[in-house]
């Protein structure tokens, strides 16, 4: 990368805690940042692989349950304790149970809101009080477009996202005095096991054909975006939803319907 590039995108000595971070985008987020200079606490709730060190940042791995507060404090201590300072929050560690209103069991219906709205507002919350010291910081929250569209059979995980994204704009707004930007990335239909893992080559074809881009995203192509919005790029950026979902989401057709 020239030093022009690196200093468009200003994120080269910066340090960020990245959620969700083994398997998926947040895996690819952690991969994307660190090859960008910015030093990552990784945080999962189990780690079976770990992260290539031959880097320019590093990455310090750190297992906890997103939905305990007391691990949000521990990782933005492990962020200060490692790298003297946290300018990046990327909120993505979610769970997707299935069922619809007439079927969904309760217990996991509370298990996807513990995790993905309050695992998102504990680690905002402790990481909002460390960067509004510094008067700066980005929060960047991974919604859905399950959370803009109806998908039945997800209620429980499009409910969560759905509310991701209004907690997206109300941060935005009270964080934006003390100079920090929150924003959300909502991505489309994606590589991985939480995705498209389920899928077989029939249904699999079915929802590539659905997309105008005609292929199902790879995680860097999610990444890519948290990776702007983290970035001197998004500098008057606050509460907004990106959206990368290869044009799902802009195309109402039905198809064979005729005129």
């Amino acid at each position: 990368m020239s030093t022009f590039e690196s200093e468009l995108l200003g994120l080269a000595g910066k340090s960020a805690v990245v959620t969700g971070a083994a398997n998926g985008i947040g895996r690819a987020e952690t991969n994307l940042l660190s090859k960008l200079g910015v030093n990552v606490v990784a945080v999962d709730v189990e780690f079976k692989e770990g992260f290539d060190s031959q880097r320019p940042g590093m990455i310090v791995t750190l297992e906890a349950d997103v939905s305990e507060y007391c691990s949000a404090e521990r990782a933005v201590k492990t962020c200060m304790d490692e790298f003297s300072a946290l300018n990046i929050l990327v909120n993505n560690a979610a769970v997707n149970k299935g069922g619809t209103i007439l079927d969904y069991k309760p217990e996991e219906w509370e298990r996807t809101f513990d995790v993905n709205i309050s695992g998102c507002r504990n680690f905002a919350r402790a990481a909002a009080l460390e960067m509004k010291k510094k008067k700066s910081g980005r929060i960047i929250n991974t919604s859905s477009v399950d959370g803009i569209l109806a998908e039945p059979g997800i209620l429980a995980y499009s409910a969560s996202k759905g509310a991701i994204i209004i907690m997206t704009k109300c941060m935005a707004s009270e964080l934006a005095p003390f100079g920090i930007t929150v924003n959300s990335i909502a991505p489309g239909w994606c590589d991985t096991v939480f995705g498209t893992g389920m899928l077989d080559i029939d249904s699999r074809r079915l929802v590539e054909n659905r997309i105008p881009l005609r292929h199902i995203a790879q995680t860097e192509e999610i990444a890519r975006g948290t990776v702007f919005l983290a970035s001197d790029l998004s500098t008057y950026m606050t509460g907004h939803i990106l959206v990368v979902d290869g044009g799902l989401t802009s195309d109402i057709s039905i198809p064979d319907l005729k005129y």
